[in-house]
C-alpha cells in the first residue's frame, strides 16, 4: 500500500510539473496578458507606462517591439525584461514581446496599447447620414430634370 501512495504522489507531482514551469506573462500598468491571448491597455497621453515580463527564467534573451517609436527616437525595440516609457503620441501601439530560448524556440505575447483612445459621438454619424441622403436626393432630382430636357432636345432634333 505504501508503494501505491508513493506512485500516486509521483504521478500527481509530474502532472503539476508542466504547469509549474515558466509561463510567460507580460503587463502594461498592471494589465496582465497570459497564455498568448492578445490584450488591451488604455493610458492617457503623457502617462508613464511600465511594461513587465515574468516567467522567463530559462530564457536566452527577450525583445519588446512596440511597432513604432513609443517615446522618442530609438525607442521602438528593447531587450530589457522591464521597460518604462512616458508615452506622448496618441494612437494605437501593437506591441509584441518575444522570448528566445536556448533550444532556438520562442514565445510571442501580444498587447495593444491605446493612448487617449476616445470614440466619436453617435450624433456626428447621424448628421453625416442626413447630409448624404440630402445630397443623394438632390442628385436624383437634377438627373430627372436633365433627362427630361435631353428627351425634349431629341424630339426637336436640335443638336449643337
Amino acid at each position: 500500500m505504501v508503494k501505491f501512495r508513493f506512485s500516486l504522489s509521483l504521478i500527481f507531482f509530474l502532472l503539476l510539473l508542466p504547469s509549474a514551469s515558466s509561463e510567460v506573462e507580460i503587463s502594461a500598468n498592471a494589465e496582465t496578458i497570459t497564455y498568448g491571448a492578445p490584450g488591451n491597455a488604455f493610458v492617457n497621453s503623457g502617462e508613464n507606462v511600465t511594461f513587465n515580463s515574468t516567467g522567463i527564467l530559462d530564457a536566452k534573451s527577450v525583445l519588446w517591439d512596440f511597432g513604432r517609436d513609443i517615446s522618442g527616437n530609438g525607442t521602438r525595440y528593447s531587450n530589457m525584461t522591464s521597460v518604462s516609457y512616458i508615452v506622448y503620441a496618441e494612437g494605437r501601439y501593437d506591441i509584441n514581446f518575444t522570448v528566445f530560448y536556448e533550444d532556438k524556440s520562442y514565445e510571442i505575447r501580444e498587447l495593444t496599447l491605446f493612448v487617449d483612445f476616445e470614440e466619436e459621438e453617435q450624433l456626428d454619424i447621424v448628421n453625416n447620414e442626413a447630409l448624404f441622403f440630402a445630397i443623394a436626393g438632390s442628385e436624383l432630382i437634377m438627373s430627372a430634370i436633365l433627362g427630361y430636357w435631353t428627351q425634349q432636345i431629341r424630339k426637336e432634333k436640335v443638336y449643337l
